[in-house]
């Protein structure tokens, strides 16, 4: 297209590439249908094995990068949800060698008891917070007591008011990690390559996630990351995939597919040590796993859904999982497994050597 000078040539190139259509009998030209891309699932693929290079999968360096500078021996983080983590569940999903993310679901001064606790005990201590006008001022005491990484946490997060706040964090305190997302948009990242040190990855693929069944915004996790990886790499800056999974193989997926660390949120809900409340129905024992904007959640912690607008989240009830230390040790084993399928010894490679076929 760069060597079309002239609007014949161009008319040519459009009708030759089918972008437009000439209709003989009525002597006009019409926009061609549109060609919507297909979008994957973590589920819809499967990594083809590749020669195994590793003698045993525990000669497997599964260590990332998952904010610029800071490393994890395994790249897997907990949402940042209510009735999935609290202080005491990133303590322990810490030293499992993994990570929590405080949720913002919380008074001020609860929150940052909580972020002050992770801290005590945690070299990387992870903190949320909103776009309110009031939010520089609760990360600024985030960050006094002793918060290391500012997730700043919304939806639809590629917003310049999302992007003026991240800023203005670095700005005053050039330490500290920013992180920012939502978004399903690869444009965001040249946007935030400035001051960011990641990007959360993600619309509608989480279990209690209702977005897609009401805002209409969603694409596929698979699809989500992999189209954000070149890009990531190109310019350093980490990427999270948020969203869909539901078994190790998942995770093990969207690190192939280039995403630096994953964020889970109904899994980790599962283990007695969460955060989440449990009930009993019909004798069985559930945990309550709810969406943060659903309207429980929005009761709980803001007195009720804004008027005019709706709820994006749901609560599900959840059997109860296996122990913490259990289900890190069964992901980070299936993630080393699915690195030597890919014919690599290490993430970096994984990525750089894995593919990928549809499985539906």
């Amino acid at each position: 297209m760069s060597n079309v000078n002239n609007l014949s040539e161009i008319v040519e190139y459009l009708i030759s590439n089918e972008i437009i259509k000439y209709d003989k009998k009525h002597n006009f030209y019409y926009t061609a249908p549109l060609q919507i891309p297909i979008s994957l699932g973590l589920d819809d693929v499967a990594i083809l094995q590749n020669k195994n290079i590793c003698r045993s999968r525990l000669d497997v360096d599964t260590r990332s990068e998952v904010f610029r500078g800071v490393f994890l021996d395994i790249p897997l983080l907990a949402s940042n949800m209510s009735s999935v983590v609290n202080s005491n569940f990133c303590i322990k999903l810490y030293d499992l060698g993994a990570l929590g993310v405080m949720h913002r679901a919380l008074p001020e001064n609860e929150l940052v008891e909580e972020v002050q606790k992770i801290s005590e005990r945690c070299n990387v201590s992870c903190a949320s917070i909103g776009i309110g006008s009031d939010q520089f001022n609760l990360a600024k005491k985030l960050i006094n007591h002793g918060a290391t990484v500012i997730f700043i946490d919304v939806a639809h997060g590629y917003s310049d008011f999302v992007i003026d706040l991240g800023r203005k964090i670095k700005r005053e305190f050039s330490d500290i990690k920013v992180v920012v997302g939502n978004t399903i948009n690869p444009d965001m990242m040249f946007e935030v390559d400035d001051f960011a040190d990641a990007v959360k990855v993600g619309i509608a693929n989480g279990f209690v996630c209702k977005t897609k069944n009401t805002a209409a915004c969603n694409e596929k996790q698979f699809t989500s990351v992999i189209k954000f990886k070149d890009i990531s790499k190109k310019l350093g800056l980490p990427i999270i995939s948020d969203g869909g999974i539901r078994e190790a193989a998942d995770f093990t997926k969207a690190i192939g597919a280039g995403a630096n660390s994953v964020m889970a949120g109904s899994v980790f809900a599962r283990c007695p040590e969460s955060a989440a409340e449990t009930v009993e129905i019909e004798g069985v024992r559930k945990r309550v796993y709810a969406g943060m904007a659903s309207r429980m959640v929005q009761n709980e912690w803001k007195s009720g859904v804004k008027s005019g607008t709706c709820t994006e989240g749901k609560v599900k009830y959840l059997n109860m999982g296996e122990p913490l230390k259990d289900l890190v040790n069964r992901y980070a084993g299936a993630l080393r497994s699915g690195i030597t399928y890919g014919g690599a010894n290490n993430i970096p490679d994984f990525q750089k050597f894995a593919k990928f076929v549809r499985v539906r």
